[in-house]
């Protein structure tokens, strides 16, 4: 993955999406916003507890920086499940009403719509980009522990097939800034939902705890669906470790800005 700096705005991109031109994709960090304490200041977490106003601003310099408009953002309603929903001209005919009920209880968009970015919110939860350049669809995925473990990964490539076409073998991937196995440390109600393959024991050994690997068992979950190993890209950046730049819930608490992690089709 790499920095950019696009009209004074820090992002991160995929080097292997970056090979399409016919699509535009980023991570943001939480530098160049204007939210402030614990949001600051790039937050686009609408319900995070920031000030509203502070988060539309954010997101209009995010709209800037890519020359977007602001409305072609599409941000589901996350809230840690395996939900995979497709985006159609049908939604975007709907009310606003309309399209706040769809995105409801949705961890996953899947669209073929152009000049549409679909984007997850994460502070530590892992976001992952899908693009098929075949049957040139695309898919954003937000998956924490719980959406790992109903496999979301597997189930949005399932819907991308079922939906679009797409063939696994054809799918470029990008495992975006999360927090790492090194830090991540989670008790026996979580990682006894993992193979054993994907924690180990922290050092020193705490009882009871584990250090989980959210990063491998989503590469894993890509690997298993048919995606190739060489069109995988591994951020291996952690937002936890690293508070200059990135948000994290698991250091920060739950009243803390998010990144934005999103994808689009241009035109």
């Amino acid at each position: 993955m790499i920095s950019v700096t696009i009209k004074g705005l820090s992002l991160l991109q995929f080097d292997n999406l970056n090979r399409f031109p016919e699509i535009l994709h980023f991570s943001t960090t939480r530098i160049g916003g204007k939210s402030e304490a614990n949001y600051s200041s790039l937050n686009l977490g609408l319900n995070s507890g920031d000030s509203p106003d502070r988060v539309i601003l954010n997101r209009e310099t995010l709209c800037s920086a890519l020359e977007i408009k602001s409305d072609s953002f599409i941000f589901p309603k996350q809230t840690h499940t395996a939900t995979v929903k497709v985006i159609t001209k049908l939604f975007l005919s709907a009310s606003i009403a309309e399209r706040k009920h769809y995105l409801l209880d949705t961890d996953a968009v899947i669209t073929a719509l152009h000049s549409i970015c679909i984007a997850v919110k994460t502070a530590d939860c892992v976001p992952v980009l899908l693009f098929d350049p075949k049957q040139k669809v695309i898919a954003a995925i937000h998956a924490g522990w719980r959406g790992t473990s109903q496999n979301i990964v597997v189930e949005t490539i399932q819907k991308m097939g079922e939906e679009f076409g797409s063939s696994p073998a054809d799918l470029i991937a990008g495992i975006g800034p999360s927090i790492s196995p090194a830090v991540y440390e989670v008790g026996a109600d979580v990682h006894s939902q993992f193979d054993s393959a994907f924690y180990r024991d922290t050092n020193p050994v705490i009882k009871e705890k584990k250090l989980l690997n959210l990063w491998e068992a989503n590469r894993q979950q890509l690997l298993r669906a048919g995606v190739p190993t060489g069109q995988i890209e591994l951020a291996q950046i952690c937002t936890l470790s690293d508070p200059e730049r990135f948000f994290s819930a698991r250091r920060d608490g739950a009243k803390t800005g998010r990144m934005g992690t999103g994808i689009m089709l241009k035109e």
